[in-house]
């Protein structure tokens, strides 16, 4: 009995050692623990976490790292992640409106070459004996007329466009234009005078009679040019620094009409001397009006390539805009007038073996028909052809941004060439088909251009 009770104590007294240790150790590792809360910054708090860990555990083990103590102190931090901006995009319709001046190349038809009829004599008359033969002299004053061609007009243009993309890198644009130039002319009177005499001796000249013919014109030559285009357009890496830099490919369409309006009243008169002592009447006149309109008609159509490159700098900005287009010419010439004369009847008068050709004192005759006047060949008539042209145009523009990106005023100068056309001038002395000729227009224009 007594021996167990020892055995008890013993086991007592070992048990209580040990828990003296292990409180003891407890209570170091809180001690421990408990100062490193003081610690601000985060990297020595977590090392002094760990040191006191492996104060308290067994030699040889590791503690394992508790995913709720978060990373350890090597873990790589995670990015934030960048949060994209949605594309900042601008205006993507604009229009543009334009008017101004415009100049024309010239092309001045001669409308009437009037050449004086021949001189001649003396022609021997086999029904007047004793005398030597019939003379003639002529003369003609203001032989040439020109008409003046349309060198100044006035016009205007549209265009419009609208960016397929947010981004402004792809458009769609397309254009009007509309010029028209005027000129009249009403040249002197051209005047041929025929005077006929009888040869008696070789240094005796009686005369016969006299004819006049006096021509009056005017007229007008009215050029109209118009068109459009129709264009896809691209942004391009930028060139020299430019703002902006579009390649383009479309389609062109020109048309040019060029139409000479006319009229023309002759008068032709012949006068005797009273000296001859014809009974009256022997004097008589005859008269002639007539109008006309030549009209010829030029369309291009073909497709075109082109560049657009603009700068800025602040609210100023330059743009310049080529292009060029290949295509057909179709041209077709109209003529249309209507002629009416007056002419008195006449009858023969034998004057000492001379017929003569007088007055026969009836009322005169009125006839009409529908030609036009004889302006050179042109009264051949109506006639079409087909020619192959090149059409390059371009525009180079000032600008100035009264509202940033959105409303502009603007001053250009715009030029457009057709190699291949027909035009009046060189019709009225062409003899068969359409001669053809080129034509140039410029004009300086003031718009305003608008972004919405």
């Amino acid at each position: 009995m007594l021996r167990r009770v020892h055995g008890f104590a013993a086991f007592r007294a070992i048990f209580l050692g040990v828990w003296a240790s292990v409180v003891a150790l407890v209570s170091s590792a809180n001690a421990s623990f408990s100062s490193c809360q003081s610690i601000i910054d985060p990297m020595k708090r977590l090392a002094c976490y760990d040191k006191a860990a492996n104060a308290t555990r067994p030699s040889g083990k590791t503690v394992p790292v508790s995913p709720l103590e978060g990373p350890p102190s090597n873990a790589i931090p995670k990015l934030a992640a960048k949060v994209l901006t949605p594309v900042q995009s601008g205006p993507r319709f604009w229009f543009e409106v334009e008017g101004g001046i415009y100049g024309f190349s010239k092309n001045v038809p001669v409308i009437a070459a009037t050449a004086p009829p021949a001189t001649t004599g003396p022609t021997f008359i086999p029904t007047s004996p004793g005398f030597i033969g019939l003379f003639t002299e002529s003369t003609v004053t203001n032989p040439l007329v020109t008409g003046a061609s349309a060198d100044f007009g006035g016009g205007g243009s549209y265009r419009m466009g609208y960016w397929l993309d947010p981004e402004r890198t792809m458009a769609v644009d397309g254009s009007l234009f509309f010029v028209q130039g005027r000129s009249q002319f009403s040249p002197a009177p051209t005047t041929v005078t025929t005077s006929s005499f009888i040869n008696t001796t070789p240094d005796v000249f009686v005369g016969l009679f006299n004819d006049t013919t006096t021509t009056l014109s005017s007229g007008a030559i009215t050029d109209q040019l118009y068109g459009g285009d129709v264009n896809f357009r691209m942004k391009t890496p930028y060139f020299a620094n430019l703002s902006n830099f579009d390649v383009m490919v479309g389609i062109r369409d020109v048309a040019f009409d060029e139409e000479l309006t006319a009229s023309f009243n002759s008068m032709f008169s012949r006068t005797f001397p009273t000296a001859l002592g014809l009974p009256p009447p022997v004097d008589f006149n005859n008269s002639s009006s007539s109008a006309g309109s030549f009209r010829i008609w030029n369309n291009f159509i073909g497709p075109q390539i082109g560049f657009d490159a603009e700068q800025h700098w602040g609210r100023f900005w330059i743009d310049s805009e080529n292009k060029v287009a290949v295509g057909a010419t179709f041209e077709q010439v109209f003529v249309s007038g209507s002629t009416v004369s007056s002419t008195t009847p006449t009858r023969t008068l034998i004057l000492a073996g001379i017929p003569l050709m007088v007055n026969a004192g009836t009322p005169p005759v009125t006839t009409s028909a529908g030609v036009p006047p004889s302006f050179g060949l042109f009264t051949q008539g109506d006639r079409s052809k087909a020619a192959f042209a090149a059409v390059p145009s371009g525009t180079i523009k000032v600008g100035y941004d009264i509202i940033p990106d959105t409303l502009s005023l603007t001053l250009a100068y715009s030029y457009l060439y057709m190699s291949s056309v027909g035009r009046v001038g060189d019709q009225i002395s062409s003899p068969s088909g359409i001669a053809q000729s080129s034509f140039f227009a410029q004009g300086v224009t003031v718009g305003v251009k608008d972004k919405f």
